[in-house]
């Protein structure tokens, strides 16, 4: 290195090294660079005071200076398996457990070992760590063995390679890292050990800079299916760590809160990588991925580093209409092989269709006539043309709102396909006819039709709000055709309302139209009735199905527990919410409980009383007459959960964001904010949480000077949640408030701070 540029990068292989220079292009160099080319490097480092190049090889440690190389081999037979390389020392382990530390002397520029140590047990990887700034060495150096430990020895020249500490871990230790990392509690760095383990989970602990002693409260976290290989990485002149597993992921400090953000990088899977930096490139990465040797830098600007969306990767997609709905579905590809599609329904009130808007001229680019063609108007024929301005840019290009009609009714809709696995690029896209608007869609399996995967959408036509009218509604059919194409196959008039769910059902379609319940079979020429449940409150807008049962979400009444009996090709309602909520999405948890949010910014859980389908009581049947009277003809459902998030739930599912985490239930909202219900899993939990937020109501600030929990049960007292953000407050308060609070629950700051971070690294 040179004011801290690199200058070569080493690929070892199995048997060989590559030796690359950097300059305004990377080349590969010869014999000149002293590297020895015919072995693997273990590791390699540049020297400080200019004294050379450190290389490590299985037969020994060869010190490169001006072009000249002196060598140190290994005693006897044995041959060196791992080591680890800093600017002055330099530490390898050998066959059988010995360990053997080297140090550079500054006045002579060599590097002295010292007598090996046998530690007892065969070492997988090994780390010396960094120097920080004012000293001459690293006080630590961690060495991880095969029996599924990790010790930290010391490097102080009266205790070299004595044991200060260790820990014992669930499976093998793959790589390990020392580094100082900056934290907002106490002012000073913080030593970290960050280790990587074979079965793809990582470990991050806090080692004490003077006894070297490791915390007793580690951080583990599941990364991929690949053992985990960890490197130092610099981040805006920050510390941080670079892990590697089936994806990668970067682990770095938030000086503002204290807490550490890990979070996945939206790149291709790497094998191994380091920190690296040029004239070109400050702080970048070099890592390989496959036979590809990678040069990367992760941007600060844009990435949304250090805020809570830099856990997320986005691609954005721009839309003709407003998105109403989307759903997945499996497609034939290329050749048999299947792929997933998304197809969205948009539609806007209001608006024209695109259509309509090419007879009028309209242009909703913005770009107008192009230059070459001759309209009549003075051209400016200067050869010479100023760059356009990017302000300018991002105003001509964006969007125009068309012309609005004179008359209500009016809809502009269509029907999109997006390709996820490319970038969410646009596959095909279907206009709708004049003043038809596509509200849902839904991927459908008929079993009549041997199970083939195909896309239902509902269309109402000629939909007006005040007063609330229409002139038809229709469903309509379609297949993809190799995975890229939407193919007609027939459209459905439907009666009874407009069609606002439809939902795959025991090899059929379920429909809602208006207040009435339809389940279609697949005809020839169109969907073949087969039963129907009339009578429902006002107007069916979300609608599940699992097993017998279906769940449907009124737009006013909230939730309706049907049953479907195959015998009889009855539809039976089992049970309803006493509670009026104006459904907007729903999710389905388990066979009788089911998580909703409705209009008013409420999520609610809501649970079917044990033994209620059982007392459910068929409507339409002989005993219709007597059991209508009784006031408990129609079970209610308990509600579980009730928070209110304040703003407008706008769709939810049940999912899992990181491999191997457990589910929680993900919502968006109108304003586009992500949330999540993370489900307690112990009543340790419980109790630390609420006893954290019972204290945080007093003493966390209050910027609107509303008290949290009368926020948060503006609709309905809020029952069985943990307000999430105003735990999250804990991190922002000062050290003595921090400090205060701990006491009162009997933790310390640093396991409040460690109890936060796992809960947020359970869900990202």
């Amino acid at each position: 290195k040179k004011r801290d540029i690199d200058k070569y990068i080493v690929v070892s292989f199995a048997d060989a090294t590559l030796v690359l220079s950097i300059g305004e292009t990377v080349e590969e160099v010869g014999q000149e660079s002293a590297f020895l080319t015919q072995a693997p490097t273990l590791a390699c480092a540049a020297l400080a005071n200019g004294c050379g190049i450190v290389q490590v090889h299985p037969a020994g440690v060869r010190l490169i200076s001006q072009g000249k190389a002196k060598q140190w081999d290994c005693p006897g037979l044995k041959r060196i398996e791992c080591a680890s390389a800093n600017e002055s020392q330099v530490i390898v382990a050998l066959a059988g457990g010995a360990l053997i530390y080297f140090e550079l002397n500054p006045v002579s520029g060599v590097l002295e070992d010292k007598p090996p140590v046998d530690m007892g047990a065969d070492v997988s990887c090994l780390d010396v760590g960094t120097i920080q700034a004012g000293r001459s060495r690293s006080m630590f150096a961690a060495v991880g063995f095969r029996d599924q430990t990790v010790k930290i020895v010391s490097l102080e020249p009266g205790k070299l390679l004595t044991q200060r500490s260790s820990t014992a871990l669930r499976a093998r230790p793959y790589s390990v890292a020392l580094q100082y990392m900056p934290t907002a509690i106490g002012g000073t760095d913080d030593v970290v050990l960050t280790i990587g383990l074979d079965d793809g989970s990582s470990v991050r602990t806090g080692v004490d800079p003077v006894t070297g002693s490791i915390s007793t409260s580690p951080t583990g976290r599941f990364l991929g299916a690949r053992p985990v290989s960890v490197s130092r990485i610099t981040i805006d002149g920050t510390a941080a760590t670079l892990l590697l597993s089936s994806r990668p992921w970067i682990s770095r400090p938030d000086p503002k809160s204290g807490k550490n953000i890990m979070a996945p990088l939206s790149y291709a899977p790497l094998d191994h990588g380091c920190s690296f930096s040029s004239d070109a490139i400050k702080e970048g990465i070099v890592a390989t991925s496959g036979t590809t040797l990678r040069i990367l830098s992760v941007e600060s600007e844009g990435a949304c580093l250090g805020t809570e969306d830099e856990a997320f990767n986005s691609n954005k997609q721009d839309l003709r209409y407003t998105p109403r709905q989307m759903c997945l579905l499996a497609a034939g590809g290329k050749e048999g092989a299947k792929k997933l599609v998304l197809a969205v329904v948009e539609s806007d009130y209001n608006d024209y269709s695109l259509a309509e808007k090419n007879k009028m001229g309209f242009d909703a680019t913005g770009t107008g006539k192009n230059k070459d063609e001759g309209d009549g108007m003075d051209i400016d024929s200067d050869d010479e043309k100023e760059e356009e301005d990017e302000d300018e840019k991002k105003v001509r290009l964006t969007p125009i709102r068309g012309p609005v009609p004179d008359a209500p009714g009016h809809w502009g809709s269509c029907l999109r396909l997006l390709d996820p696995s490319n970038g969410s690029s646009t596959l095909d896209c279907i206009e709708f006819g004049e003043n038809e608007a596509a509200f849902c869609c839904s991927s459908v399996r008929f079993h009549s039709q041997g199970g083939e995967a195909l896309l239902a959408v509902g269309t109402v036509t000629g939909m007006t709000m005040h007063p609330f009218n229409h002139t038809t509604s229709h469903i309509i059919l379609y297949k993809v055709v190799g995975g890229r194409k939407l193919q007609l196959l027939h459209r459905t008039p439907v009666d009874d309302g407009p069609v606002l769910a439809l939902a795959h059902f025991q090899g059929r379609l379920l429909a809602g139209i208006g207040s009435t319940l339809r389940l279609y079979e697949m005809g020839k020429r169109q969907l073949l009735r087969k039963c129907e449940l009339r009578g429902l409150p006002t107007m069916i807008k979300s609608l599940q199905g699992a097993g017998d049962r279906a769940y449907a979400g009124d737009l006013m009444q909230s939730m309706q527990f049907i049953r479907y009996d195959a015998s009889t090709n009855k539809l039976i309602l089992i049970a309803s919410d006493r509670v009026p909520r104006p459904i907007t999405c729903q999710e389905l948890l388990d066979m009788n409980t089911i998580a909703v949010g409705d209009k008013f910014g409420n999520i609610s859980v809501l649970r079917l009383p044990r033994g209620a389908d059982a007392r459910a009581v068929d409507m339409s049947g002989t005993r219709a007459l007597w059991d209508s009277a009784r006031d408990d003809v129609t079970p209610r459902l308990e509600t579980l959960c009730n928070y209110h998030v304040g703003e407008i739930v706008t769709g939810m599912t049940r999912a899992s964001l990181v491999a191997g985490g457990a589910e929680s239930l993900i919502y968006v909202t109108a304003t586009g904010r992500i949330g999540a219900l993370v489900p307690f899993t112990s009543r340790e939990n419980v109790e630390f949480y609420s006893n954290l937020e019972g204290c945080l109501r007093k003493d966390a600030p209050r910027p609107t000077g509303r008290e949290p929990q009368a926020y948060r049960s503006y609709y309905a007292p809020i029952k069985h949640v943990i307000d999430g953000d105003l735990c999250e407050m804990y991190g922002k308060l000062s050290f003595e408030q921090q400090k205060k609070i701990a006491e009162k629950i009997d933790r310390n700051v640093g396991e409040v701070i460690k109890k936060l971070e796992d809960t947020r690294n359970a869900l990202l």
